[in-house]
């Protein structure tokens, strides 16, 4: 049975009377033995679709199930994830991921993507997709992905899925991954994860039919939002509480490459916080947009970096950044 591990951390907003508010991760609870071939001198391709799922009035959820329905108001487009949220949009995060594994791993991870144009919708709502409050059970979830790919491969049955490593489905509505005084609902959301090979047959034991298989004869699916941020009651009326899915993409990508969880897998609180990437506090750091940059042993863990070894004795060292050598 798939374990879920959640990740709690407080941050505090002082801003339209907010004062605290909980995010709830789940990042890579099903880690596989590292692919070093992957994760050095290698290029990635993930293919992306657009998933939304029957409407509803369900007060247990954002949105009604369709993509664009969570925000009661126009915001414009000086907020975070702005409306519309189509194949263009998803394509400008992907990039951002693109950027990020290119810089983080000093060339040595590249990023290619492409998301089919169609956006369709699976036979239920969004509930009927949601594990049950509290509970491990990802059946359901991992049953969104089998007739969300299955219905991709009928929209389009000359693509070659085969040529991809990655699959992520972008569905309709915000993530059950944070959670917010005065925020309504959001029990049935979807968490956000991604489901390894090992996850998907653990969890479907082995009945794998619909999910489409990578370059590696491997099965996988990324279960990402259309964006994290919600709307929550304030005095007054409503609030817009903003945060983008940069970090929650590039931390289900490093799951992928092998970074296992590095936040306390007991009690599910942060541990390494802002100083790598595969913690919530890193994920969600600077409202999502930008994660930090994967630790030493993260780098180190996935070949990007040499550690050098001292050995007992008596030395002058002289320390620098890794920045600041380059400049200098």
């Amino acid at each position: 049975m798939l374990k879920y591990l959640p990740i709690l951390f407080t941050l505090f907003v002082y801003a339209d009377n907010l004062s605290a508010q909980t995010f709830i991760g789940n990042i890579n609870p099903f880690p596989e033995k590292i692919n070093i071939e992957n994760a050095v001198n290698d290029t990635l391709k993930i293919l992306g679709v657009m998933v939304s799922f029957q409407e509803d009035r369900d007060g247990a959820t954002f949105g009604n199930g369709k993509f664009g329905s969570i925000y009661s108001q126009n915001y414009g487009n000086t907020i975070l994830d702005p409306l519309p949220h189509d194949k263009a949009y998803f394509e400008s995060h992907l990039e951002f991921v693109k950027n990020y594994f290119t810089k983080v791993s000093g060339d040595q991870v590249h990023i290619e993507f492409f998301i089919l144009t169609d956006t369709f919708s699976v036979s239920q709502t969004m509930r009927n997709y949601s594990p049950e409050p509290n509970s491990d059970d990802f059946t359901r979830t991992a049953n969104f992905a089998k007739e969300a790919w299955t219905i991709a491969a009928s929209l389009y049955p000359a693509f070659n899925f085969g040529d991809y490593d990655i699959f992520t489905i972008f569905h309709a509505g915000a993530g059950r991954d944070v959670s917010l005084p005065g925020s309504l609902g959001n029990e049935r959301d979807l968490p956000s994860v991604y489901l390894s090979d090992k996850a998907l047959r653990e969890i479907l034991n082995n009945d794998l039919t619909g999910l489409p298989v990578n370059r590696e004869g491997k099965y996988n699916s990324m279960i990402i939002p259309e964006t994290e941020s919600r709307e929550v009651s304030v005095i007054g009326g409503t609030a817009l509480f903003e945060l983008s899915i940069n970090g929650l993409l590039v931390a289900s990508v490093a799951s992928h490459l092998g970074l296992p969880d590095l936040f306390n897998t007991e009690t599910g609180l942060s541990a390494i916080g802002r100083f790598g990437l595969m913690d919530g506090q890193a994920i969600f750091a600077y409202s999502g947009t930008y994660p930090p940059e994967p630790s030493a042993w993260e780098k180190i863990y996935l070949g990007w970096e040499v550690p050098v070894t001292v050995e007992p004795g008596d030395f002058n060292i002289n320390l620098v950044t890794k920045n600041a050598a380059t400049l200098g």
